[in-house]
């Protein structure tokens, strides 16, 4: 089971890092943030630290990490940009880094107020749905009980049950994403699959809670406790 202090934490950066990236594209393009070599480093992660530590004193105080939450934050940054964002193309205007670099990093961080949510492959649905079985996978063997791939895929047609899933997976998706760790649009397909509407479009009066992704978890339980006793 994911714990309560882990998720409250993990919700915490995710929500820092997605003010810090709003805020971004105007500061950039206002010239008031630069953007900084980051090329020389070999994942997002790094750079986004290397570019934070070097920002710090001119973020906002709620787009900050305290001081001993430098590397998840920065790594949850990593994959923010890596992930769920795509740049839009042949912008009307052009931003040019200090260092005249085309890294993917640079590149996203230089064009923040070009960046649009990513359009979801047949494929990142796909993985998305793997991730919702390995999640109760995971959850069985946590709680010694067998794991049924198949009945849990069964199960999983009930929407429903697929969208507690998506959120007890997506859950996992953000702890893993502390560290640099992603599985890219598949979370966004995650996400989308509780966050917005049948029609397809987001839910803005949804917030994400720690209390929703407990509660999905020990409703998943629920239903492998009852694969097993069958």
């Amino acid at each position: 089971m994911l714990s309560k202090t882990d998720i409250e934490f993990a919700l915490s950066i995710q929500s820092r890092c997605f003010k810090l990236l709003q805020w971004l594209g105007n500061a950039i393009r206002e010239g008031f943030v630069p953007v900084m070599k980051a090329h020389d480093v070999t994942d997002a992660g790094h750079a986004a630290k290397a570019w934070v530590e070097t920002h710090f004193y001119n973020l906002p105080n709620e787009c900050r990490p305290l001081s001993d939450e430098m590397v998840p934050f920065a790594n949850f940054f990593g994959t923010y940009l890596e992930t769920s964002f795509d740049i839009i193309a042949n912008p009307k205007d052009r931003y040019v880094s200090d260092c005249d670099c085309f890294c993917s990093y640079c590149v996203r961080m230089v064009r923040a107020q070009h960046l649009k949510p990513k359009s979801l492959t047949r494929e990142d649905k796909e993985r998305a749905a793997k991730l919702r079985v390995r999640r109760m996978e995971m959850l069985a063997r946590e709680e010694g009980l067998p794991s049924f791939e198949l009945r849990i895929k069964e199960s999983l047609n009930d929407e429903s049950l697929r969208h507690q899933a998506s959120l007890s997976a997506y859950g996992d998706a953000l702890l893993d994403r502390l560290k640099g760790i992603s599985d890219g649009p598949a979370v966004l397909a995650l996400w989308r699959d509780f966050a917005w509407t049948r029609e397809g479009a987001p839910n803005r009066k949804f917030k994400l809670q720690v209390r929703q992704i407990l509660e999905a978890e020990q409703e998943l339980l629920s239903v492998l406790q009852n694969h097993a006793a069958q």
